[in-house]
């Protein structure tokens, strides 16, 4: 599951097709905070920095997910959330 500004997308195909629906996008990273999981094959970041979507100013932004591991050194992304803060 994806929560991008809140809204809820579930499922590969759904999270691929909005990824994609926000255009070109480069994204600044300024922090990472990586934590175990209560699941032993799994990790949750924290990642904050700027996103410049389609060449628009930079906007700040967090993003947080959850990595599963499926195999050594193979890992989904079971959760993710992103929010731009805005105002900063």
């Amino acid at each position: 599951m994806l929560t991008f500004e809140g809204q809820q997308v579930q499922g590969s195909p759904a999270i691929i097709n909005k990824l994609k629906s926000v255009g070109q996008v480069k994204h600044s990273v300024k922090t990472t905070d990586i934590q175990p999981s209560s699941n032993p094959n799994a990790i949750v970041i924290f990642v904050t920095g700027a996103i410049q979507i389609g060449g628009d100013n930079p906007l700040h932004f967090c993003e947080f997910f959850h990595l599963v591991g499926t195999a050594p050194g193979q890992y989904y992304v079971h959760n993710d959330v992103f929010r731009l803060n805005y105002g900063l």
